[in-house]
């Protein structure tokens, strides 16, 4: 069994990227993100966290979580949050058997990759620049000519609280220009 090394901080802020299985481009489909958002809800409200930032693109997404002081559980929130966008949009027994007899044994549906990236966030700049990176990923990604057009995000948001101009991300900013997630 693998053992992997998380950072653990209770009420730290936390970058995330989970994609779909075999990056499937299922997520910003309406009934998939009505699902997605219902799952981040109820898991919230039985586990509390802050989305400080999302994007949703096709086959992953990436965000900013913010967990309660003393708290560092975020894979828990996680495993809820896929299982619940799982048994919402896939039937009974769906692709139990296309992820192979591991997955099937673990009763894993071929709806996400089975696990998830994550970084702590280390300071503001460091805040700041997964931030910008989230918001520029459509553009990045070709799904958009500027972030403001992406409708799966929380650019919205950010302009209006004033942390970004309306135009913001029309030129690539510097800290996502050959950046990669972990801000490096």
């Amino acid at each position: 069994m693998s053992h992997y090394r998380r950072p653990r901080v209770g009420g730290a802020i936390y970058f995330f990227t989970v994609v779909t299985y075999r990056r499937q481009p299922i997520l910003t489909h309406p009934p998939v993100r009505r699902s997605l958002r219902e799952a981040l809800t109820l898991t919230s409200s039985e586990r509390p966290f802050e989305t400080i930032a999302i994007v949703l693109l096709p086959d992953h997404l990436h965000c900013l979580w913010q967990l309660p002081e003393g708290d560092a559980d975020f894979s828990t929130r996680w495993r809820l949050v896929k299982a619940r966008l799982s048994r919402a949009v896939a039937p009974p027994g769906y692709g139990l058997a296309d992820g192979g007899p591991s997955r099937a044994r673990r009763r894993e549906h071929t709806v996400w990759q089975s696990r998830f990236w994550e970084h702590l966030i280390r300071n503001e700049d460091n805040l700041r620049r997964h931030a910008e990176y989230i918001h520029y990923n459509p553009v990045k990604h070709g799904y958009a000519s500027r972030p403001a057009t992406w409708p799966y995000s929380t650019f919205a948001k950010f302009v209006r609280h004033g942390w970004y101009a309306p135009h913001w991300g029309t030129v690539e900013p510097d800290t996502v220009a050959g950046w990669n997630a972990a801000g490096e």
